[in-house]
């Protein structure tokens, strides 16, 4: 359904079927994106999201702040293509890339609740994505982010440097390097892999480690062409201002623009793209033709990847990979990293909030996030435990 179709209604009886839920196109849907900019009024600009997102029965997280914004909503198609429509009319958003797709309704409400997807959550922050936690460390000016790469650019980079041919691409194929700005546990269940090709996957817990590996990494960088690439492409803005920031011999980054999103969109078959796509939202992942798995299971090994049991590390809280047959409510698990830094089980409360993991659409240790002030969050329509949006 185009998004000018999704006219403001003509009556109160009109509005009120909108904001219950019904009329218009009554698939789910997933909407991400985000924009850098200067928001001169960002608690206005917050308390409009507020306003218009119940208006239209949205659940998820909006981030605003004095840099941009960063959205993850999920509602009916007709909402949240009325929702780009609105968003689109105003210049702050000239050229934001709205990452729309069509889904299956949240049926697991545990997993729907983690991941915000029964409540809507507009919030303050100082910043869309607290790259370090340190103090001492200066946020890099989003201004020397690198260079946008659409899906079939990045593609054609990895395949002429993957087969040997550089004349096309920005740099030899030794003098290129791939580098994933994901968490170790969304690498876990899928990752790019390009023959030939050096593909960095940092391992860590959470985005505000990656500086960090940076900084011990940087001879591994240096020179190179690096290929970034994140989920929706938030991540890679700060990440990869932060690597340009360091100057000679770290001018040449690339960010894959849309992230493995746009990519898989691009290339149903996934391409150099290996596995599922980790989500942050109630879809947990997103395949590509190929199913093929990545994953595997924690305790006996065997081919697995579904986080839908959300089982976690006892000591960092991280996610884990335990198959059914190895599950147990009373079993404690201990990530891979933990296990490398001699950690063993501990006990700890296995109430978590899972927000704290997520990235706001991909965004950003929202548990890192500086929050100046929380707008409201505001319950879905429901029935039965089911998220009913308009």
């Amino acid at each position: 359904m185009d998004a000018k179709a999704a006219l403001p209604p003509t009556s109160t009886q009109e509005q009120q079927k909108q904001e219950e839920g019904g009329g218009g196109d009554g698939s789910y849907g997933v909407l991400l994106y985000y924009k850098y900019a200067d928001v001169p009024d960002a608690p206005a600009l917050a308390a409009l999201y507020e306003s218009r997102c119940r208006a239209l029965a949205l659940v998820g997280r909006v981030r605003v702040g004095p840099d941009g914004v960063n959205a993850t909503l999920g509602g009916r198609m007709a909402a949240l293509e009325k929702h780009i429509e609105e968003m689109s009319s105003n210049s702050l958003f000239d050229g934001t890339d709205f990452k729309l797709a069509s889904c299956e309704d949240p049926i697991d409400e545990r997993v729907a609740r983690e991941c915000g997807f029964t409540s809507l959550s507009v919030r303050l922050v100082k910043e869309l994505v607290t790259l370090c936690s340190n103090p001492s460390l200066t946020t890099p000016d989003i201004s020397f982010a690198g260079r946008h790469l659409s899906a079939a650019e990045f593609h054609s980079v990895l395949q002429t440097v993957g087969t040997g041919s550089d004349t096309e691409a920005p740099a030899g194929q030794n003098d290129v390097v791939v580098l994933d700005a994901r968490n170790l546990y969304e690498t876990r269940i899928g990752k790019f892999h390009v023959p030939n090709v050096e593909t960095l996957h940092p391992e860590i817990r959470q985005y505000s480690d990656l500086p960090l590996w940076i900084d011990e990494h940087t001879e591994k960088l240096r020179g190179k062409s690096i290929m970034m690439y994140c989920t929706g492409g938030i991540r890679c803005e700060m990440a990869s201002a932060y690597i340009r920031s360091k100057g000679e011999g770290f001018e040449n980054v690339f960010q894959l623009y849309g992230g493995i999103q746009r990519y898989l969109e691009q290339y149903p078959d996934g391409g150099y793209f290996d596995g599922k796509n980790f989500v942050f939202d109630h879809r947990i992942s997103v395949g590509s033709n190929k199913d093929n798995i990545l994953g595997t299971c924690l305790i006996c090994g065997s081919t697995y990847d579904d986080y839908s049991s959300r089982c976690r590390c006892s000591n960092c809280r991280m996610l884990v990979l335990v198959c059914s047959t190895c599950q147990d409510s009373n079993k404690e698990y201990v990530c891979e990293l933990c296990l490398k830094n001699g950690k063993q089980c501990c006990e700890i409360s296995v109430k978590q909030d899972c927000q704290a993991e997520s990235e706001l659409s991909e965004p950003s240790d929202i548990g890192k996030l500086s929050i100046s002030n929380k707008i409201s969050t505001s319950k879905a329509p429901g029935s039965n435990g089911k998220v009913v949006s308009s």
